[in-house]
């Protein structure tokens, strides 16, 4: 169940999403909260940030925040992520700025609402950045950050990963019950022929948009397949592997046919479809295409460097096996020259920024006229993706 807001709240909102993306934000950890105001600041009220929450492998979620002031804070736990108070049910009440809530079906997401006794309307709801596929690792919701105008990037809506090609049936089922509507699969042909497609549910519309890697994936496995350690130092060492990177993002501006493709990508979410989009490793295309969506929303910059950044820490565990694989199997002497092509790095996403401001001057022309985004399917955008 979807709660509805009233007309006015709506009209309101429709009114501010209409004005750009240009405001003042605060980041925080794991979720996003509006800044307290000055009132809220001297008025007694207990006001909720650095919301965070971590899922263990028991099923376990161990929420944490900090708090203005001392109070109670009852947290509630729903599979609904609209206002979890109203949609599901109290899980716990404590006075610390801690709670670990078991007990909870593990093959479901669940979202989280902390309300402060001392301020109902000042609730922060979170969840777990990492929706939880096994066989998916770097696969998490876009939601949860501070955006424009005090206002807070949906959980639930828009998800990113990277390949969906090892998913298990639990992972398919936890999949479905996530509602995503369409598998936006932004690899090559190159890509798919190697290592086959995405597996979804059941009615779930798969959505072939191939964007370019700077032919990096075919690179690194020719150079890989040589089994050569002075050919592979050659290719990859010096900055020559970083430089692949930083070229390809360059061309995500550049290149009109990728504009287009992350373009499609954007309506399909602005008309309100559960999306998911992902590439091979869910960095790099996949990166972008978040980052534009984030600065599309009036996420700040800093907060979308820290999105793009997290990849590094939810491929580590795979990127670490490849590498110990690689040299167990006397493919590499020395499997730390993929560092760079394996991890993302800021200097890669800046590129991307860079080539924005070479090629439009701003943002907001690179929405309208790289991405062809009139000023309607903006406001659904944020429409769509954005709550108070």
């Amino acid at each position: 169940m979807k709660l509805r807001r009233t007309r006015a709240a709506t009209c309101a909102m429709v009114a501010t999403l209409a004005l750009g993306t240009t405001a003042g934000t605060l980041a925080v950890s794991g979720t996003a909260v509006a800044a307290p105001s000055q009132q809220s600041a001297h008025s007694g009220r207990t006001v909720l940030s650095d919301a965070a929450a971590e899922a263990a492998s028991d099923g376990s979620v161990k929420l944490s925040w900090t708090a203005s002031r001392a109070g109670e804070v009852r947290v509630y736990a729903s599979t609904n992520s609209s206002f979890p108070a109203l949609t599901g049910r109290q899980v716990a009440v404590t006075k610390a700025t801690s709670v670990t809530v078991t007990g909870l079906d593990p093959a479901k997401r669940w979202y989280f609402q902390l309300v402060p006794d001392r301020n109902p309307l000042g609730a922060v709801t979170v969840a777990p950045r990492g929706i939880g596929l096994s066989a998916a690792g770097n696969a998490r919701d876009l939601g949860g950050y501070q955006a424009a105008y005090g206002l807070t990037v949906k959980y639930g809506q828009v998800y990113r990963s990277d390949a969906l090609v090892k998913l298990t049936d639990a992972d398919i089922a936890r999949l479905k019950t996530l509602g995503v509507d369409t598998v936006a699969d932004l690899r090559t042909e190159f890509e798919l022929n190697l290592n086959g497609q995405d597996k979804v549910p059941a009615g779930t519309e798969v959505l072939r948009v191939p964007v370019s890697d700077g032919g990096m994936y075919q690179k690194l496995n020719e150079v890989i397949d040589s089994k050569d350690p002075v050919k592979q130092a050659e290719a990859l060492g010096n900055g020559k592997a970083e430089q692949l990177l930083i070229d390809a993002n360059r061309s995500f501006v550049r290149d009109a046919s990728q504009r287009a493709q992350f373009a499609q990508v954007i309506k399909r979410i602005a008309n309100g479809e559960t999306t998911l989009f992902n590439c091979s490793a869910g960095k790099d295309r996949t990166g972008w295409m978040s980052a534009v969506i984030l600065t599309a929303l009036g996420v700040d910059r800093a907060t979308v460097t820290q999105d793009y950044l997290l990849s590094n820490t939810y491929l580590k565990a795979a990127n670490d096996r490849t590498k110990a694989g690689l040299k167990y199997a006397g493919l590499m002497q020395n499997p730390d020259l993929l560092d760079p092509l394996l991890g993302v790095q800021k200097q890669y996403l800046d590129a991307a920024f860079d080539e924005v401001q070479k090629q439009y001057g701003s943002f907001d022309p690179f929405l309208r006229v790289g991405l062809g985004l009139d000023g309607v399917t903006l406001a659904k955008l944020r429409l769509q993706m954005l709550t108070i």
